[in-house]
């Protein structure tokens, strides 16, 4: 009898009663929090004038999609994982371009990660050299991007990659490297949610007229709302319930656009630089929105 232990005359044992609850309760919280819920969790990061997604399976399979222009993307997974959690299985980087990368090269240092996928794209920039260093130093896994792949993430979820269509990997890109952004679906549960970093309104008539089926749920606008991207075309081909967006508060940009919001009319925004980190759960039975503020 484990109480007739500690509460016997040998006053000792009285020490290591709180000691014991202790471990007890904090062996409870962690098989509490680590439990699987069966919620896909999709986050939409604050961080500033950038794009950082992070996306946890029903069986707690962890995706980080871009990670923002600065190192404000560890508080923010500070706050979606659990403190003792250091490892992710899986970065997505959709461009090399400073506000998608540069909190990924600071996720590369303090996380074990187990897989990389990127496009490899030829692009000049010094967090770009520091990220693919640090990946080979790491001895990280690296998949390149192209569309008709398939990832599973678990048997509830996968990612479907929409763009680009060729091999871009040590590719020079003659044009604005946004548009080699990867754009992927992610489908759990038969909900669906797009997001294609920073691709113009070109990549998504392309997708539009690749014949993938694109309805989706959820929609994460392109290049932060910009009035160059989310067309009318695409909004219409995608009639996504939900849209959110990762903007800076007063950004010099001005996104997300007033013209993308006027294309969106009706469909609910919910927007980082307003409401800070963006919650959206999935049973596959509804939608959960939550928000920071």
């Amino acid at each position: 009898m484990i109480f007739d232990l500690f509460f016997s005359n040998s006053r000792r044992h009285l020490y290591y009663f709180p000691a014991l609850f202790t471990a007890l309760v904090l062996v409870c919280f962690l098989v509490w929090f680590t439990a699987p819920d069966g919620k896909l969790k999709f986050y939409v990061l604050d961080v500033g004038q950038g794009d950082a997604i992070f996306i946890e399976t029903p069986s707690k399979n962890q995706i980080l999609v871009d990670g923002g222009p600065n190192s404000k993307v560890l508080s923010e997974l500070g706050e979606v994982m659990p403190f003792y959690d250091r490892t992710i299985d899986l970065i997505v980087l959709t461009h090399p371009q400073q506000d998608h990368i540069f909190g990924l090269v600071e996720v590369l240092k303090r996380y074990k990660v187990a897989n990389v996928l990127m496009t490899g794209v030829d692009y000049s920039g010094g967090a770009y050299e520091e990220f693919k260093k640090i990946i080979g130093d790491k001895n990280i896994n690296v998949f390149i991007a192209q569309s008709r792949q398939k990832v599973f993430l678990d048997k509830d979820a996968s990612l479907d990659i929409l763009y680009p269509f060729e091999k871009l990997f040590s590719e020079k890109f003659a044009g604005d490297v946004n548009d080699t952004s990867v754009a992927l679906l992610l489908n759990a549960f038969g909900r669906k949610f797009l997001l294609a970093g920073d691709a113009g309104m070109i990549e998504e008539t392309n997708m539009v007229n690749s014949g993938a089926n694109i309805d989706i749920d959820v929609l994460k606008l392109n290049h932060h709302g910009s009035k160059y991207s989310n067309s009318a075309l695409f909004l219409e081909k995608t009639s996504p319930q939900i849209a959110v967006v990762s903007a800076g508060k007063s950004n010099r940009y001005g996104h997300p656009h007033k013209e993308t919001l006027v294309r969106l009319a009706d469909i609910p925004l919910y927007r980082t630089d307003i409401q800070g980190r963006i919650a959206i759960l999935t049973n596959g039975k509804e939608l959960e929105v939550k928000t920071e503020r």
